[in-house]
C-alpha cells in the first residue's frame, strides 16, 4: 500500500536497463497501491501477518517475532490498557476499531513525514506539482505535459523507448489527477496534510474518486471500462497448485457473481466497483476489528477480556513460536 517512489528506486529509474523492469513493477507496492482484491488475497495468504500489522501498525507488525512466548504475552498485556479506552477491562468493537485506525494513521503520517523532505526541493514545507514530477519522473515530463518536447529528438525511433515514455507519461497524468484531488485549496501545492492524502488516498474519504479510478485502471486489463471475472481474480485463476487458493478462488468467484455484479452481466461497472471498494476501504478498521473479535472471543459475548486476548495472543502479535510456525508453513 506504499505510494511513494523511494530515492533508491528513483535513481534506478534513471537507468535505461531498469526501464523495462519498471514497466513491470509500476503497478506494485513501490509506486501504486495494491488493489482491493490483492489486499484480500494477501489477507488470505498471510492472515497472521496482516492481523499483526492491523493491531500493531504496518511498521511494527513483526516487533514481537523474536520474543519468546512469555515475553510476547507480557508485552501484549502491557499494551491492552491503551486499547481499552474506557478502562472497563473489556475491549469492545468500537475500541478495537479505533485502535486499528490509529495504527493505520500513525503509519500513514510517518510515511508522509519521511517522504516530504525528498519531494520538497526548496524546503518551503509544501510540495508543488513541478517538484513532484521533476523528482519522481524527470523534468522532461513537465515539458511533455505542456505539449512540448524535451529537445532531445535525434530523429531515431526506438519502439522500446517509445513504450517506456508512454508509460511514464500515463503515470504522470494519473498522478496529476490524484494530486489535484488532494490539493483542496487548488493552488497546485500540497501541504503536509494534502501530501499525506496524496500518498495514501484510501485513508481519506474525499479521495474516493481517485481510488475508484485507479483501481479500475489497474484491474481493467483490456481497457474496456469494466472488469470481467477473469480480470477480477487475475493470475490466481491459473494457479491450481494449492487447495487453499482454490477455495479462495471459488469464494471470490461466487462473491463476484452473487454480490458485486449487481446487474449480473458478467462485469463490474465503475458504479458497481465503487459500491464495493469505497465501503471496504472506509470500513477496513471495523471489519478487521470484527475479524479479530470473532477469532478471540471465547465466550461469544461480543467483547474481548484481557484474558481472552492473552490466551489468543498469536492472533494479535507474533512470537518465536508463531514466527517459526509461519516460516515452517511457508517452507512446506
Amino acid at each position: 500500500q506504499h505510494y511513494y517512489i523511494t530515492n533508491n528506486l528513483r535513481m534506478l529509474l534513471k537507468s535505461t536497463a531498469f526501464l523495462a523492469l519498471f514497466v513491470i513493477l509500476v503497478s506494485g507496492e513501490e509506486k501504486h497501491r495494491e488493489n482491493i482484491v490483492d489486499k484480500e488475497r494477501r489477507h488470505h495468504e498471510n492472515e497472521a501477518d496482516v492481523d499483526h500489522e492491523a493491531f500493531l501498525g504496518k511498521d511494527h507488525g513483526h516487533d514481537y517475532d523474536d520474543m519468546d512466548e512469555d515475553e510476547s504475552k507480557a508485552k501484549l498485556a502491557a499494551l491492552l490498557p491503551k486499547v481499552d479506552a474506557d478502562g472497563d477491562g473489556d475491549i469492545d468493537e468500537t475500541e478495537l476499531k479505533n485502535w486499528i485506525k490509529l495504527q493505520i494513521m500513525d503509519y500513514v503520517q510517518k510515511d508522509a513525514q519521511n517522504a516530504l523532505p525528498n519531494e520538497d526541493t526548496d524546503k518551503d514545507g509544501v510540495v508543488t506539482w513541478e517538484e513532484y514530477v521533476t523528482n519522481t519522473f524527470g523534468e522532461q515530463y513537465l515539458n511533455r505535459e505542456a505539449g512540448e518536447d524535451d529537445g532531445k529528438d535525434d530523429g531515431k525511433v526506438d519502439d522500446d523507448d517509445d513504450d517506456d515514455d508512454e508509460t511514464y507519461a500515463r503515470y504522470v497524468k494519473r498522478d496529476k489527477q490524484r494530486f489535484e484531488l488532494a490539493d483542496q485549496d487548488d493552488d497546485m501545492k500540497l501541504t503536509f496534510e494534502e501530501f499525506t492524502a496524496f500518498l495514501h488516498p484510501e485513508e481519506f474519504e474525499h479521495m474516493a474518486d481517485v481510488v475508484i479510478a485507479e483501481t479500475m485502471e489497474d484491474m481493467d486489463e483490456n481497457q474496456d471500462g469494466k472488469i470481467s471475472l477473469s480480470e477480477y481474480v487475475g493470475e490466481m485463476e491459473n494457479d491450481d497448485d494449492d487447495d487453499d487458493d482454490e477455495d479462495w478462488l471459488e469464494r471470490e468467484k461466487k462473491s463476484f457473481q452473487e454480490n458485486k455484479d449487481k446487474d449480473h452481466d458478467g462485469y463490474l461497472s465503475k458504479e458497481e466497483l465503487a459500491a464495493w471498494i469505497v465501503p471496504s476501504e472506509i470500513n477496513y478498521s471495523l471489519e478487521e476489528a470484527q475479524h479479530l473479535i470473532e477469532k478471540a472471543d471465547t465466550n461469544k459475548d461480543g467483547v474481548l477480556s484481557y484474558q481472552e486476548v492473552i490466551e489468543h495472543h498469536e492472533v494479535f502479535v507474533g512470537s518465536q513460536a508463531t514466527d517459526y510456525g509461519r516460516i515452517l508453513h511457508e517452507e512446506l
